[in-house]
């Protein structure tokens, strides 16, 4: 029994010296990382190419109403009609709202009449001219009356003219901010009113674009309200301007929005389509980031491998643009990079 008992024993100590030499061996195949001959790391590598790119640029974008006014009251005075609807197409000099104008109405009336009898006296004055002689001074003082009351006129029929509130172009009225019959005060808003037939979105582009971003280029933007529908467009402004901290430029585009989906004030997603061009590109694979800056592994002629910082644009699915670091014909580690370092000799296997 303490025989069976003791050859028990070194059974279980040599298993366990087979795994522990087990666990060394996978280590040191590990540690090796997959070298190849000469114990050379063996990698994937691709030429950097001069690659035509879609081009796009992504923004965040507000919704902003082609035309949109709020519309006001222009003095103190009762209102006495009120056509307000909330949501409601109005066309261009439709009447939304008017205020009492009796007084506008009788100051014109009495102008008019007051225009009516000086202009028969002015009248008079020039008869008597041809026929007799008549002081020049009383013809040119009554002339002067005539123009000083036509001002006048002029000034009370404009008065008379803005107590009935039309809209200025076609569009949507808003939510109602007075009641009909109430005494409103010069300035107070009675409802606003946004043509939303077409939708202009306000969004920035980098400096680095405005080169590219032309008038007229095409541009679509999406919205969380409708998921993956798509809204197209084009550029109608870009600001002469750019902004000093952000060193961007404020651009306008313009939406078909006849569906009336999009609304003023919308958070929308933007891409810019630029125009394509031939750019030099690597695999996206090949990127090694450290902090805010891009690096790859460069392998020269004898197959030794130099990191090198690298500057990045446009990124599609896949690919990266190389704006500078890297030139035409460069031989970069695509696959493998975890596994080198500064000054290494590699192994090239399916490059």
């Amino acid at each position: 029994m303490a025989q069976l008992h003791s050859r028990l024993i070194w059974f279980i100590l040599l298993a366990l010296l087979c795994f522990v030499g087990f666990l060394f061996w996978q280590s040191g195949q590990v540690q090796d990382g997959g070298r190849g001959p000469g114990g050379a790391v063996s990698v994937k590598t691709a030429q950097v190419e001069r690659h035509e790119m879609s081009r796009e640029v992504g923004a965040i974008g507000t919704g902003i109403a082609n035309n949109s006014i709020q519309l006001i009251a222009p003095s103190s005075e009762f209102l006495i009609e009120l056509n307000v609807s909330e949501g409601k197409k109005v066309n261009k000099g439709e009447i939304i709202a008017k205020l009492s104008d009796i007084q506008q109405k009788a100051r014109v009336a009495e102008l008019k009449a007051v225009l009516v009898e000086q202009s028969r006296q002015l009248d008079r004055l020039k008869n008597l001219a041809k026929t007799q002689a008549t002081a020049q001074s009383m013809l040119d003082e009554q002339q002067s009356r005539v123009n000083s009351t036509q001002a006048q006129l002029d000034i009370a029929s404009k008065q008379l003219n803005d107590m009935t509130i039309r809209a200025p172009f076609s569009g949507f009225l808003g939510l109602r901010q007075v009641s009909q019959g109430a005494y409103i005060n010069a300035g107070t808003v009675i409802t606003s009113l946004d043509d939303m037939q077409t939708l202009r979105v306000q969004f920035s582009v980098a400096e680095r674009y405005l080169s590219e971003v032309a008038l007229g280029m095409p541009l679509t933007v999406t919205n969380v309200a409708y998921q993956d529908e798509t809204f197209s467009g084009k550029v109608s402004a870009i600001d002469t301007r750019l902004d000093p901290v952000t060193r961007s430029v404020t651009v306008h585009g313009e939406i078909d929005n006849a569906s009336l989906k999009l609304r003023p004030g919308m958070l929308l997603s933007v891409r810019l389509q630029l125009e394509n061009r031939e750019v030099l590109r690597i695999s996206e694979k090949a990127l090694v980031p450290q902090q805010n800056r891009q690096y790859v592994y460069v392998v020269d002629a004898d197959n030794k491998v130099m990191q090198k910082e690298i500057e990045i644009g446009q990124r599609i699915p896949g690919w990266v643009e190389i704006l500078s670091g890297l030139r035409e014909g460069d031989e970069v580690i695509v696959e493998g990079v975890q596994k080198v370092r500064n000054g290494i000799t590699i192994n090239k296997v399916g490059g």
